[in-house]
């Protein structure tokens, strides 16, 4: 029996912004009866760029690796013991995961390859410049125990501090907002570099709560597409990630690979690239990903959910690049509302949200279609727990991307999550900010829980 998704791929459906245009609801009146202004394509491409970052391994684990390096680079000798304190949230995605081109898990094994490396110009690709000899310089330190990780709980944001001693000199280095920005660097007491802890409205992001989706959508057809030539960079970066895991033939990349092969469809061929990747990065493999938003999962899902889809589809280089703006502006859009760092699993919301929008659209659906494809999304999947970046990451990222492509070609046959369910309000704009909600302060205590848990 032909599936919707085999339809939709034996037409090749058009991608169709003027109808997803035309569609959408234009400038909404503000609360006040002031229209909201329109948000221009240029702002909308250096948003993009502030969100993304290429990235060595797991974010947290390279931020940590990150900030021991600028303490110990600072302090200007190999330290004598460098003591890591971390957010919660930081502590709970890094504390099992693989640290890249190693055979460490961790936090604290990430910050001494860190101090070993000694340089934090690469930002989060710090760790492309591990060698067999910086794994043994590392080893030794958390032999001698001169490297320790911790967290402190009076912190809901994202926070790294690391502080580097070696006789009487003190290197102190801190991060903060995001897991690569710097906010303060300090030499024995000398602030060296100060940048003011980013509250909320200082990252470019922000601006986008302020914007209705359906407008920010709108200017996707607006940006020239040589513009968004590096959404298809991104996206083609991360598909090496997922070369590299199937050259190793690790288990889910190799099933997921086979089970294309038996059955293709655009589905499989998303899951496929995505889940490979996923398992690549979560298992440690030496291979930078594009991150969005601070997570490298969230850039596999993102880019490679929405690059097999419109690659099975046999949709058009323009095409495929406006579907993973649209994406990438949607993931941008929702972790503006709920932060970088949630209790609930950003995958299932973010980029799977994100590319459900583009699914519709690289099916040919309206800008109705796209929003109800958007809320099936969340009032399906908003509840998945994070409880740590590690393995079974990426077989969250296989079934989301899968789930996504599943809702958007229900949505476009009529079968969608009704408004007004659940955490599903009467638009998207509403339903986004109730995902902020959800995770701060509704998720705290489940946060405090996970954290409990995994810890032990």
């Amino acid at each position: 029996m032909e599936t919707v998704l085999d339809s939709i791929s034996r037409k090749n459906a058009p991608f169709s912004p003027q109808a997803a245009k035309a569609a959408s609801p234009q400038d909404k009146p503000s609360a006040g009866g002031n229209s909201v202004p329109a948000i221009d394509g240029a702002t909308l491409v250096s948003i993009l760029h502030s969100q993304m970052q290429r990235a060595t391994g797991c974010t947290e684990v390279g931020a940590a690796a990150l900030v021991a390096a600028r303490a110990a680079q600072v302090l200007g000798r190999v330290p004598e013991r460098l003591d890591l304190t971390v957010s919660p949230n930081i502590f709970k995605n890094g504390i099992h995961v693989a640290v890249p081109g190693t055979p460490f898990r961790g936090l604290a094994p990430a910050a001494a390859i860190g101090v070993v490396i000694g340089d934090a110009a690469a930002g989060l690709a710090v760790m492309d410049a591990v060698t067999e000899e910086t794994v043994a310089r590392a080893q030794t330190l958390l032999q001698e125990h001169r490297v320790t990780a911790t967290f402190i709980t009076d912190d809901d944001g994202l926070y790294l501090r690391a502080e580097a001693k070696a006789g009487n000199d003190t290197a102190v280095a801190e991060i903060a907002g995001a897991h690569d920005r710097f906010v303060r660097v300090s030499r024995n007491g000398t602030v060296l570099f100060s940048d003011e802890r980013p509250e909320d409205g200082a990252d470019p992001a922000d601006v986008l709560k302020t914007i209705p989706v359906a407008q920010v959508l709108d200017a996707v057809d607006r940006i020239p597409i040589a513009d968004l030539e590096f959404l298809m960079d991104a996206a083609r970066l991360n598909a090496r990630a997922a070369e590299a895991d199937l050259a190793d033939a690790s288990p889910l990349g190799r099933a997921l690979a086979a089970r294309n092969a038996e059955a293709p469809s655009p589905r499989a061929a998303a899951q496929a690239l995505a889940g490979a990747a996923s398992e690549a990065r979560m298992g440690g493999k030496p291979v930078p990903v594009m991150a969005i938003t601070g997570s490298g999962n969230h850039g596999i899902a993102n880019f490679l959910g929405v690059l097999g889809l419109a690659e099975s589809l046999k949709a058009t280089r323009e095409q495929t690049i406006r579907a993973l703006a649209i994406s990438s502006l949607v993931t941008t859009c929702i972790k503006a509302h709920t932060g970088k760092l949630t209790a609930f699993c950003g995958c299932a919301i973010a980029p799977a949200t994100g590319l459900a929008a583009a699914a519709t659209c690289l099916m040919g659906g309206d800008a109705r279609i796209r929003d109800r494809a958007m809320q099936s999304v969340i009032g399906t999947f908003a509840g998945m727990l994070c409880d740590g970046a590690k393995e079974s990451c990426a077989f969250k990222v296989t079934a989301v991307v899968g789930a996504a492509i599943d809702m958007a070609a229900l949505a476009v046959r009529g079968a969608f999550v009704p408004d007004h369910n659940g955490i599903v309000g009467g638009s998207v704009d509403e339903t986004f900010a109730n995902l902020g909600r959800l995770n701060d302060p509704g998720m705290r205590e489940t946060e405090k829980v996970v954290l409990d848990i995994i810890s032990k």
